[in-house]
Protein backbone atom coordinates (compact mmCIF):
# COMPACT_ATOMS: atom_id res chain seq x y z
CA UNK A 1 0.00 0.00 0.00
CA UNK A 2 1.36 3.32 -0.88
CA UNK A 3 1.68 6.17 1.88
CA UNK A 4 1.62 9.92 2.39
CA UNK A 5 3.48 12.04 5.07
CA UNK A 6 2.46 14.87 6.87
CA UNK A 7 4.17 17.02 9.65
CA UNK A 8 2.71 16.54 13.11
CA UNK A 9 4.53 18.14 16.47
CA UNK A 10 7.54 18.55 14.54
CA UNK A 11 7.23 14.57 13.66
CA UNK A 12 6.82 13.53 9.87
CA UNK A 13 4.06 10.86 10.00
CA UNK A 14 3.92 8.31 7.31
CA UNK A 15 -0.16 7.72 6.67
CA UNK A 16 -1.00 4.68 4.16
CA UNK A 17 -3.03 5.88 1.17
CA UNK A 18 -6.13 3.44 0.16
CA UNK A 19 -5.52 1.92 -3.20
CA UNK A 20 -8.70 2.12 -5.67
CA UNK A 21 -9.99 -0.80 -7.38
CA UNK A 22 -11.15 -0.86 -10.90
CA UNK A 23 -14.55 0.57 -11.89
CA UNK A 24 -17.10 -1.79 -13.34
CA UNK A 25 -16.51 -1.32 -17.57
CA UNK A 26 -19.00 1.34 -18.50
CA UNK A 27 -20.66 0.17 -21.68
CA UNK A 28 -23.50 -2.94 -21.37
CA UNK A 29 -24.99 -4.07 -24.04
CA UNK A 30 -25.20 -1.09 -26.69
CA UNK A 31 -24.87 -2.46 -29.62
CA UNK A 32 -28.14 -3.55 -30.67
CA UNK A 33 -26.62 -4.87 -34.21
CA UNK A 34 -24.64 -7.16 -32.58
CA UNK A 35 -25.56 -10.67 -32.68
CA UNK A 36 -24.65 -12.84 -30.24
CA UNK A 37 -20.71 -13.61 -30.03
CA UNK A 38 -20.05 -17.14 -31.14
CA UNK A 39 -17.97 -19.95 -28.73
CA UNK A 40 -16.72 -21.93 -31.77
CA UNK A 41 -13.47 -21.32 -33.11
CA UNK A 42 -14.09 -21.31 -36.48
CA UNK A 43 -16.82 -18.90 -35.86
CA UNK A 44 -14.33 -16.61 -33.73
CA UNK A 45 -12.27 -16.54 -36.75
CA UNK A 46 -14.52 -15.52 -39.44
CA UNK A 47 -15.83 -12.89 -36.49
CA UNK A 48 -11.92 -11.62 -36.32
CA UNK A 49 -11.79 -11.46 -39.87
CA UNK A 50 -14.59 -9.30 -40.45
CA UNK A 51 -13.93 -6.62 -37.55
CA UNK A 52 -9.78 -6.90 -39.46
CA UNK A 53 -11.29 -6.25 -42.69
CA UNK A 54 -13.71 -3.29 -41.49
CA UNK A 55 -10.51 -1.61 -40.14
CA UNK A 56 -8.14 -1.93 -43.14
CA UNK A 57 -10.90 -0.49 -45.28
CA UNK A 58 -11.47 2.28 -42.78
CA UNK A 59 -8.55 3.43 -43.30
CA UNK A 60 -8.20 3.15 -47.05
CA UNK A 61 -11.28 3.95 -48.24
CA UNK A 62 -12.78 6.05 -45.72
CA UNK A 63 -15.81 4.86 -43.14
CA UNK A 64 -18.55 6.28 -44.93
CA UNK A 65 -17.90 4.62 -47.89
CA UNK A 66 -17.83 1.10 -47.03
CA UNK A 67 -20.34 -1.38 -47.57
CA UNK A 68 -21.24 -4.84 -45.97
CA UNK A 69 -20.41 -6.31 -49.27
CA UNK A 70 -16.88 -4.58 -49.17
CA UNK A 71 -16.59 -6.03 -45.70
CA UNK A 72 -17.52 -9.41 -46.95
CA UNK A 73 -15.19 -9.16 -50.27
CA UNK A 74 -12.19 -8.84 -47.81
CA UNK A 75 -12.79 -10.68 -45.21
CA UNK A 76 -12.93 -13.48 -48.06
CA UNK A 77 -16.37 -14.97 -46.72
CA UNK A 78 -19.56 -14.23 -48.36
CA UNK A 79 -22.13 -11.25 -47.70
CA UNK A 80 -24.66 -13.72 -46.23
CA UNK A 81 -21.77 -14.76 -43.82
CA UNK A 82 -21.13 -11.25 -42.25
CA UNK A 83 -25.17 -10.60 -41.49
CA UNK A 84 -24.67 -13.85 -39.42
CA UNK A 85 -22.29 -12.11 -37.66
CA UNK A 86 -23.81 -8.26 -37.76
CA UNK A 87 -26.48 -6.63 -38.43
CA UNK A 88 -25.17 -3.65 -40.17
CA UNK A 89 -22.00 -1.74 -40.79
CA UNK A 90 -22.10 0.21 -38.07
CA UNK A 91 -22.93 -2.53 -35.68
CA UNK A 92 -18.92 -3.66 -36.83
CA UNK A 93 -17.78 -0.15 -36.31
CA UNK A 94 -19.16 -0.20 -32.79
CA UNK A 95 -17.71 -3.81 -32.14
CA UNK A 96 -14.09 -1.65 -32.93
CA UNK A 97 -14.98 0.95 -30.93
CA UNK A 98 -15.99 -0.81 -28.07
CA UNK A 99 -12.04 -2.96 -28.65
CA UNK A 100 -11.17 0.33 -27.63
CA UNK A 101 -13.12 1.28 -24.62
CA UNK A 102 -11.42 -1.87 -23.80
CA UNK A 103 -8.08 -0.49 -23.80
CA UNK A 104 -8.83 2.46 -23.29
CA UNK A 105 -11.24 1.91 -19.93
CA UNK A 106 -8.14 -0.32 -17.59
CA UNK A 107 -5.39 2.55 -18.66
CA UNK A 108 -7.27 5.02 -16.83
CA UNK A 109 -8.27 2.74 -14.41
CA UNK A 110 -4.59 1.90 -13.80
CA UNK A 111 -3.28 5.71 -13.70
CA UNK A 112 -6.32 6.61 -11.11
CA UNK A 113 -5.40 3.99 -8.31
CA UNK A 114 -3.66 6.99 -6.10
CA UNK A 115 -6.37 9.22 -4.57
CA UNK A 116 -5.30 12.71 -4.49
CA UNK A 117 -3.67 14.44 -1.79
CA UNK A 118 -2.00 17.99 -1.23
CA UNK A 119 1.39 15.99 -1.54
CA UNK A 120 0.90 14.21 -4.51
CA UNK A 121 -1.77 15.36 -6.58
CA UNK A 122 1.33 16.85 -9.59
CA UNK A 123 2.64 13.58 -10.06
CA UNK A 124 -0.56 11.52 -9.94
CA UNK A 125 -2.03 14.19 -12.98
CA UNK A 126 1.26 13.93 -14.46
CA UNK A 127 1.15 10.19 -14.78
CA UNK A 128 -2.53 10.34 -16.17
CA UNK A 129 -1.69 12.70 -19.06
CA UNK A 130 1.40 10.66 -20.55
CA UNK A 131 -0.09 7.48 -19.94
CA UNK A 132 -3.53 8.40 -21.73
CA UNK A 133 -1.54 10.02 -24.51
CA UNK A 134 0.03 6.93 -25.07
CA UNK A 135 -2.86 4.88 -25.22
CA UNK A 136 -4.74 7.53 -27.54
CA UNK A 137 -1.19 7.43 -29.96
CA UNK A 138 -0.89 3.54 -30.11
CA UNK A 139 -4.58 3.70 -31.38
CA UNK A 140 -4.48 6.39 -33.34
CA UNK A 141 -5.35 4.19 -36.65
CA UNK A 142 -9.07 3.20 -35.27
CA UNK A 143 -9.74 7.06 -34.56
CA UNK A 144 -11.67 7.58 -37.64
CA UNK A 145 -13.57 4.42 -36.58
CA UNK A 146 -14.07 6.33 -33.15
CA UNK A 147 -14.76 10.01 -34.11
CA UNK A 148 -17.61 8.21 -36.97
CA UNK A 149 -19.42 5.99 -34.08
CA UNK A 150 -19.27 8.53 -31.54
CA UNK A 151 -21.28 11.17 -34.55
CA UNK A 152 -24.21 8.14 -34.34
CA UNK A 153 -27.26 7.85 -32.10
CA UNK A 154 -25.80 5.12 -30.14
CA UNK A 155 -22.43 6.99 -29.88
CA UNK A 156 -23.74 9.53 -28.37
CA UNK A 157 -25.12 7.07 -25.30
CA UNK A 158 -22.20 5.29 -25.07
CA UNK A 159 -20.21 8.75 -24.76
CA UNK A 160 -22.70 9.80 -22.21
CA UNK A 161 -22.10 6.65 -20.09
CA UNK A 162 -18.31 6.91 -20.63
CA UNK A 163 -18.04 10.04 -19.47
CA UNK A 164 -20.16 10.07 -16.62
CA UNK A 165 -18.23 7.15 -15.55
CA UNK A 166 -14.99 8.77 -16.40
CA UNK A 167 -16.13 12.11 -13.78
CA UNK A 168 -17.33 9.51 -11.53
CA UNK A 169 -13.83 8.39 -11.52
CA UNK A 170 -11.78 11.51 -11.06
CA UNK A 171 -14.40 11.44 -7.58
CA UNK A 172 -12.86 8.93 -6.18
CA UNK A 173 -9.31 9.92 -7.58
CA UNK A 174 -8.87 13.74 -7.43
CA UNK A 175 -12.50 14.43 -5.65
CA UNK A 176 -10.79 13.40 -1.97
CA UNK A 177 -8.18 16.91 -2.14
CA UNK A 178 -11.37 19.23 -2.94
CA UNK A 179 -13.87 17.70 -0.37
CA UNK A 180 -10.39 18.07 2.03
CA UNK A 181 -10.58 21.63 0.53
CA UNK A 182 -13.99 22.58 2.39
CA UNK A 183 -15.31 22.25 -1.67
CA UNK A 184 -18.83 20.58 -1.42
CA UNK A 185 -19.71 17.42 -3.08
CA UNK A 186 -21.63 18.79 -6.07
CA UNK A 187 -18.50 21.70 -6.41
CA UNK A 188 -15.85 19.04 -6.33
CA UNK A 189 -18.47 17.08 -9.31
CA UNK A 190 -17.68 20.13 -11.51
CA UNK A 191 -14.10 20.38 -10.76
CA UNK A 192 -14.06 16.89 -12.08
CA UNK A 193 -16.06 17.29 -15.49
CA UNK A 194 -14.33 20.37 -16.15
CA UNK A 195 -11.22 18.15 -15.08
CA UNK A 196 -12.24 15.37 -18.07
CA UNK A 197 -13.23 17.34 -20.82
CA UNK A 198 -9.74 19.24 -20.57
CA UNK A 199 -8.14 16.58 -20.81
CA UNK A 200 -10.44 14.97 -23.45
CA UNK A 201 -10.37 18.03 -25.36
CA UNK A 202 -6.88 17.59 -26.41
CA UNK A 203 -7.28 13.54 -27.45
CA UNK A 204 -10.70 14.55 -29.99
CA UNK A 205 -8.64 15.32 -33.25
CA UNK A 206 -6.84 12.26 -32.61
CA UNK A 207 -2.64 11.59 -31.86
CA UNK A 208 -0.80 10.80 -35.15
CA UNK A 209 3.12 10.94 -34.45
CA UNK A 210 5.03 10.30 -30.88
CA UNK A 211 5.85 14.59 -31.33
CA UNK A 212 2.44 15.29 -31.25
CA UNK A 213 1.40 13.03 -28.70
CA UNK A 214 4.33 15.01 -26.13
CA UNK A 215 2.92 18.65 -27.29
CA UNK A 216 -0.61 17.57 -26.84
CA UNK A 217 -0.03 15.72 -23.30
CA UNK A 218 1.95 18.69 -22.14
CA UNK A 219 -1.31 20.86 -22.94
CA UNK A 220 -3.48 19.37 -21.46
CA UNK A 221 -1.43 18.90 -18.58
CA UNK A 222 -0.95 21.98 -18.26
CA UNK A 223 -4.70 22.96 -18.84
CA UNK A 224 -5.38 20.55 -15.92
CA UNK A 225 -2.89 21.90 -13.15
CA UNK A 226 -3.96 25.45 -13.77
CA UNK A 227 -7.81 24.66 -12.95
CA UNK A 228 -6.29 22.63 -9.90
CA UNK A 229 -4.18 25.33 -8.92
CA UNK A 230 -7.15 27.98 -9.22
CA UNK A 231 -9.51 26.09 -7.46
CA UNK A 232 -7.26 25.28 -4.38
CA UNK A 233 -6.11 28.91 -4.33
CA UNK A 234 -9.63 30.06 -4.63
CA UNK A 235 -10.32 27.45 -1.56
CA UNK A 236 -7.76 28.81 0.93
CA UNK A 237 -10.20 32.23 1.09
CA UNK A 238 -13.07 33.04 2.87
CA UNK A 239 -15.80 31.27 1.54
CA UNK A 240 -19.25 33.58 1.20
CA UNK A 241 -21.81 32.59 3.70
CA UNK A 242 -25.56 32.37 2.82
CA UNK A 243 -28.64 33.23 4.97
CA UNK A 244 -29.84 36.11 6.78
CA UNK A 245 -26.90 36.28 9.00
CA UNK A 246 -24.41 36.59 6.66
Amino acid sequence: MKSSTRVAKGKIVVEPVAQLAPDDFPLGDWIPGRRRIPSQERSLRTRKQILAAAETLAKSEGVGNITMQMIASKAKIAAGTAYQFFDDRDAIFAEIYEEWVKVWWPALMKHTTTPWTEANWRDQLHSLVVGMGKVHYETSLRWDIITYINSTKQGRAAIRAILEANIDRYMDWAGPLFRARGYSAAETRAICGLLVRTIRGHWVYGVNTPAEMRELARAAEDGMRAIVEVKLTRASRPRPVSGKNA
